[in-house]
């Protein structure tokens, strides 16, 4: 595609302006939440001898003892360690300035915790953390103050440290009791950390009792926040989500409306530019390799937004190469697109983590290539939904060729470079990355989101029109599609059957005009393929095309499957309906 100075000139002022969005991307929010502390009504209660809690919410906090019972209760601030004024009973303020941990601290009382007959001095203390505090690889809230002997930090929501008058607590015998009375008993590590207890565990809230001697036990009831599904807040969350669908459905709506007005003027055919459902008939049903992308794809979804829930996070240190929003802590597994956006803080981190993150997406790319972009990806999956409702409601979609790609394709290096360089300036493409407004609402956290936002509507409205345009110019889909002409999945073709009439490249979402115009190479495999499949579909030549798993052809080009596909289905006659 050869372009005028002026067109050079207009794509580089684009890309500047992009470029600057996305380091700017979090001074233009799309929706914001007014307070982080309104997100949670959160209680924690310590009951080995005691009758210390507090609950909060509402910007507020309120702390329950026993009659007579002393207790101390203090906030995580900017400024340090704030004593909160707190009697029982009644609510207390929080400020602007608290970080989401809170503690309260009862004065030592004589109880026997062990059952052996003899009282021991017993110092309970309670804690809590609220969601945002427990954000992904983000560093803990501690108090490590004297006034909270015993005090567990959840980093990661995958490990605790235990500290003890402010030290770590290393190589010590610590007892868990969980929420259903089960006792977890584990020794902690040379740091003071301990992977006994998974998140699923802790989710209720847990209590640990360490005893440093035959007469003192200390316990720390702790809780983390945790989103409760299919709740009011639950659907709180989905907000801004909801919000960007909305929006979307108007722009969609806007511009079937001006294209019929426009093709009213011109005395045209409106063309299917009136919504409609209506439809012919129905196909019959037939079990095949695009029933099964489906399927994978709704599980995938689920799995990467409720995984956590489902079996735990033994897999988050794995970092699958799709775009599985760090910032949804349920994922069973990590999201490699966060480390790629964030190299300053990859490469500051330890060896081992660099090296677990390294060999777990080049695995993942080795065996399954970009296959991860056409079955795996909760944004593929979002937008091929979109797709397939303007194919029901039978709304005319925007017809692409070779120079428009040509375009996409150039806005995909900007990207990229975007992607991989905007942290190390400072800026932060979970802000711009449309993601966010995804996987974390549909988990039920409540995130406020930024220019994301506005991308992710960008990302319905023209997959609605386009399949898949999202991801012809998705980084992190062209980083995993590297790994093309060595994956064991490949897309092969027989040029010999080929006749070149196109229908491949029609089909295909990305725009890969080389599976037909290439009649030397067996492997027509590029970075940009998706393995979705819709080129074989499309194509009306008997072993043409097929997709491969280890040289073993997994779905192969069918004139036949062709002819039944987009044949117009029969009309029942009077007397079949009669029958």
């Amino acid at each position: 595609m050869k372009w005028s100075a002026r067109k050079k000139i207009g794509f580089a002022l684009f890309a500047v302006a992009l470029c600057v969005l996305a380091y700017f991307a979090a001074d233009l929010p799309f929706f914001s939440y007014r307070d982080p502390l309104e997100r949670a009504s959160l209680s924690v209660s310590s009951d080995s001898g005691t009758a210390l809690s507090f609950t909060y919410g509402n910007d507020a906090i309120t702390l329950r003892t026993a009659e007579g019972q002393t207790v101390s209760l203090y906030a995580l601030t900017i400024d340090g360690i704030t004593a909160l004024e707190a009697e029982a009973g009644t609510a207390q303020p929080l400020s602007a300035l608290d970080l989401g941990s809170f503690a309260a601290v009862a004065d030592a009382v004589q109880a026997d915790t062990d059952g052996d007959g003899m009282e021991e001095t017993l110092i309970a203390a309670a804690k809590t953390d609220m969601e945002y505090t427990l954000e992904y690889a983000a560093t803990a809230n501690v108090f490590l103050d004297s006034a909270i002997p015993l005090e567990a930090a959840f980093y990661d929501r995958e490990y605790f440290m235990l500290y003890f008058q402010a030290q770590p607590l290393i190589n010590a015998d610590v007892t868990a009791v969980l929420s259903d009375g089960t006792a977890v008993d584990f020794t902690t590590d040379d740091s003071g950390a301990t992977r006994a207890l998974t998140l699923n565990q802790v989710r209720n809230g847990v209590t640990f009792v360490y005893r440093p001697s035959t007469t003192e036990t200390y316990t720390l009831a702790y809780q983390p926040e945790d989103n409760t599904l299919f709740t009011l807040r639950y659907l709180m969350a989905m907000l801004p989500f909801m919000l960007i669908l909305l929006v979307a459905a108007a722009a969609v709506a806007l511009d079937v409306l001006m294209r019929r007005r426009v093709y009213r003027r011109a005395g045209m055919p409106e063309g299917k530019t009136r919504i409609s459902a209506r439809d012919f008939g129905r196909k019959r049903f037939r079990f095949s390799f695009f029933t099964v992308r489906w399927l994978v794809m709704a599980g995938s979804f689920a799995l990467l937004v409720f995984g956590g829930r489902m079996i735990g996070t033994s897999l988050s240190s794995a970092q699958l190469p799709v775009f599985a929003c760090p910032y949804n802590l349920d994922q069973a597994v990590g999201a490699s697109c966060y480390s790629f956006s964030h190299l300053d803080v990859l490469f500051a981190s330890s060896l081992s983590e660099i090296l677990w993150f390294a060999g777990s997406f080049i695995l993942s790319g080795l065996l399954f290539g970009r296959l991860l972009c056409g079955f795996v990806c909760p944004l593929g999956f979002v937008q091929d939904i979109a797709y397939e409702a303007r194919q029901a409601l039978h709304v005319e979609g925007i017809s692409m060729n070779e120079r428009l790609y040509a375009v996409l394709r150039l806005v995909k290096w900007v990207m990229l470079l975007i992607f991989l360089g905007v942290g190390f300036i400072g800026g932060s493409f979970c802000d711009f990355c449309p993601a966010m407004a995804l996987s974390p609402a549909f988990a039920g956290f409540k995130l406020s989101l930024y220019l994301g936002g506005f991308i992710m509507v960008i990302v319905l409205v023209s997959g609605f029109f386009k399949r898949r345009c999202f991801c012809n110019v998705c980084p992190m889909g062209y980083i995993l599609g590297l790994f093309h002409k060595i994956s064991l999945f490949q897309l092969k073709k027989d040029s010999v059957a080929c006749t070149e009439c196109g229908a491949c490249y029609e089909a295909c979402p990305m725009g890969i005009k080389t599976i037909f115009t290439d009649r030397e190479h067996e492997k027509v495999t590029t970075a940009d393929c998706l393995m979705c499949g819709e080129c074989v579909r499309r194509c009306p030549e008997d072993h043409a095309l097929a997709i491969t798993f280890c040289g073993k052809k997994v779905c192969d080009a069918s004139r036949m499957r062709f002819m039944d596909d987009y044949a117009r289905p029969r009309k029942k006659s009077g007397k079949a309906k009669r029958q």
